[in-house]
């Protein structure tokens, strides 16, 4: 009985802490006083938007049921009408997501995924390193098959599990660490490539088009992205199977040749499924010429999967798509829809543009990828990327330059963190319990400052060389 009321009284300190940390900051801001540029609605609008991220950053309420309140809580304050929050639902957006998931459903029935997978690795020799290298390198062609990250990096870390297991390495071994990295470095790092890889890439874009501005095609972002992102996954490849180098060697190549095997020959289903991703690669590459949204090319995919005689997917496959991802992008989108109603993203366009302006354009791209890096630890990328949309193409167009060389540092410091928290999609990794967060802090402490030489190293120079910059 004892225990159980120190557990009542542990508990009650818990939620008081909570409540604290969710309310104090909000009241703060809400104290601050208005100016002609600082405005009542303005301030209500980060006071609303500030509990909402404090309660996705600390899980007091259901991640989607917080999504669903937000745009409710901007309508009912007065700031926003119902036609400004959900304006997002109009946008193609959540509809390319919605059908990514389902198409990634699709795929994972399939098999066709492990067969591409496996492929790729008995070409890199079955060796350890071969192992990493090979799987960043499958990486490359998934990131166009595979659109939802989520389901990327449970295929390659389900994919490195297995190989761990299958050659033996130890709990906490380095061998086992590198290999869940090289997973991620396939699903994530590999992903920047294409434009429907890096989900708040798509963000960022959208709430460009939305300000009436061109935003980037998909064989656009390849040009700009496509080779400094090739070098990028191979130089993160090269530091995994230096700083995770295992403990023992492995000749892993008759595993996976049985693996392979198990899969049997090319199913009909698999070429079925074939056929639809390269009609979804020919649409996606040609959406300049024919003018189709992504989001629609998306969903025309997906009800071709239902259709009869292809039946690639049923009320099974449903059953596996995330629903409510959907409602959390849109309303962190609705987030920027409603800063740029009540003026908010142009308040701190002009309260940042001091800071970010001090030097020319290569400075203001690194000073994006600073003022990203530090928002990962208060906002989800998708939050981030919505929210800060509208200020950077803002802050952009007064310093004269594309907003895409920001759009684009943004997003890759939005990948930079130092705790598994910030991010779904390291937390799986660490999920598995196979890591050590020291091990988890080392590999991407040592990524976040290769990030930033990269940037100023490689990604900026390309950009001005292409013309981008």
């Amino acid at each position: 009985m004892g225990a159980a009321t120190q557990d009542q009284k542990k508990s009650t300190k818990s939620n008081l802490l909570k409540y604290l940390l969710i309310f104090i900051p909000a009241i703060i801001v809400y104290l601050i006083p208005t100016t002609e540029s600082y405005t009542e609605d303005m301030k209500i609008f980060f006071v609303i938007t500030l509990i909402a991220i404090v309660l996705w950053a600390l899980e007091v309420i259901n991640l989607i049921v917080v999504a669903l309140a937000l745009p409710v809580a901007f309508i009912l304050s007065g700031i926003a009408t119902p036609g400004d929050v959900y304006a997002p639902w109009a946008q193609d957006l959540p509809y390319l997501v919605l059908g990514a998931l389902i198409l990634s459903a699709v795929l994972d029935e399939s098999g066709l995924m492990k067969r591409l997978a496996y492929w790729f690795i008995l070409r890199g020799g079955g060796s350890y390193g071969g192992i990493i290298f090979a799987l960043s390198t499958s990486g490359f062609i998934i990131a166009f098959l595979v659109p939802g990250s989520l389901a990327r990096i449970a295929l390659f870390a389900s994919m490195a599990f297995g190989i761990i297991k299958a050659v033996g390495f130890e709990k906490h071994s380095k061998g086992a660490v590198g290999l869940l990295f090289g997973a991620y470095n396939a699903a994530v790092t590999a992903s920047f490539i294409s434009l429907t890889g890096a989900e708040p890439m798509l963000v960022f874009n959208s709430q460009l088009v939305s300000m009436g501005q061109e935003g980037v095609s998909f064989l656009g972002y390849i040009l700009h992205n496509g080779p400094i992102t090739i070098i990028w996954t191979y130089i993160m490849a090269f530091v995994i199977t230096k700083i995770f180098k295992p403990e023992k060697s492995i000749e892993g190549k008759e595993y996976f040749k049985e693996q392979y095997k198990a899969l049997g020959r090319f199913s009909f289903q698999e070429k079925k499924v074939s056929v639809i991703l390269v009609l979804l690669v020919a649409l996606l590459a040609t959406s300049s010429l024919h003018g189709i949204a992504l989001g629609w090319i998306f969903i025309g995919m997906t009800f071709l999967c239902f259709l009869p005689g292809v039946n690639l997917a049923d009320d099974n496959t449903m059953k596996k798509t995330n629903f409510g991802m959907i409602f959390f992008i849109t309303a962190t989108m609705a987030i920027g829809q409603v800063a740029k109603v009540v003026g908010a993203g142009e308040f701190i366009a002009d309260s940042i543009t001091p800071f970010m302006s001090l030097g020319g354009e290569y400075y203001t791209v690194i000073a994006t990828w600073f003022l990203s890096v530090g928002l990962n630890f208060v906002l989800t990328p998708f939050a981030a990327s919505a929210t800060m949309a509208i200020p950077l193409a803002e802050l952009a167009g007064s310093l004269g330059m594309s907003p895409l060389p920001l759009a684009y540092s943004f997003v890759h410091g939005l990948y930079q963190l130092l705790l598994p928290y910030e991010s779904t999609l390291p937390l799986l990794l660490f999920s598995y319990m196979f890591m050590t967060y020291k091990q988890f802090f080392k590999y991407f402490s040592i990524q976040m400052v290769l990030n930033l030489l990269f940037l100023a190293l490689i990604a900026i120079p390309y950009w001005y060389l292409i013309g981008l910059m």
